[in-house]
């Protein structure tokens, strides 16, 4: 609980710069809570398996059949970035310690993402036995119908905000449920992921399927220090909607 409480007074006081600037007031995903360790459990990932994840969750959509060689490239710029053992815990490298003070957003955000979405598929196929969990990027999804860019034909919601993934849990047969992921990283510490958590917050809500404010959500900051080992910081919102029977809504701010 006391990572809510971090995360919900970094959100209020981002409410209060954004008010001395005279800026509109975001919408956080409300009733945020920590996930049970019962579902995290123990994650036992090797640094390829983040990378692998990490390759086809970025690779543009649009590659086409160097789709591949895409997924390939995202997975390789990382691969000496992290280490560890099957009995210590993971983190940066020599030299992803040393990218660190070249590109610090890049790294921390990619790697992130990897290590986000791995515990993500790990804790909704806990939640679903027997079911897939499928990633997909959000805007892939949403640019079938609205348009997300100056470029892009379509309706627009005018508010810039967008969870950056779906996870969609299916089995055939069934409805499909959409859980909202938003993921952040950072080289820094754990005040920072505080306030990762909360913009992450106002990224997953800017999405509902079905009733209001009853769609799923997961967020996450990982904390890749330049020294010791990295951690993830996670909370979730447990909806009772996201179920793909009924109307995908994205409406603005």
């Amino acid at each position: 609980m006391a990572l809510v409480g971090s995360v919900d007074a970094a959100g209020a006081e981002d409410d209060e710069k954004r008010k001395e600037k005279e800026l509109d007031a975001l919408r956080r995903k409300p009733k945020l809570q920590v996930i049970p360790a019962a579902e995290v459990g123990s994650l036992r990932l090797a640094p390829w398996d983040v990378l692998h994840t990490l390759g086809r969750a970025i690779a543009l959509a649009r590659r086409g059949a160097g789709r591949g060689l895409a997924e390939h490239w995202g997975s390789l710029k990382y691969s000496q970035a992290l280490t560890g053992s099957s009995d210590t815990y993971m983190k940066l490298s020599a030299e992803g310690r040393e990218t660190a003070d070249y590109y610090k957003a890049l790294q921390s955000g990619e790697l992130g993402i990897g290590l986000s979405l791995a515990l993500a598929k790990q804790i909704l196929s806990r939640r679903y036995p027997r079911h897939v969990v499928s990633i997909v990027p959000a805007d892939t999804a949403l640019r079938a119908g609205w348009a997300l860019t100056s470029r892009d034909k379509g309706p627009r919601s005018g508010y810039r905000y967008r969870p950056r993934f779906f996870a969609e849990v299916w089995k055939p047969g069934e409805p499909s449920r959409i859980f909202t992921i938003e993921s952040k990283g950072n080289h820094s510490n754990a005040a920072a992921s505080h306030d990762q958590l909360a913009s992450a917050s106002a990224h997953v809500e800017a999405v509902h399927i079905g009733s209001w404010n009853e769609t799923p959500s997961l967020v996450f900051s990982t904390e890749l220090p330049v020294e010791g080992p990295l951690t993830i910081h996670a909370l979730h919102f447990d909806g009772r909607d996201g179920w793909l029977r009924r109307h995908l809504i994205w409406l603005p701010g």
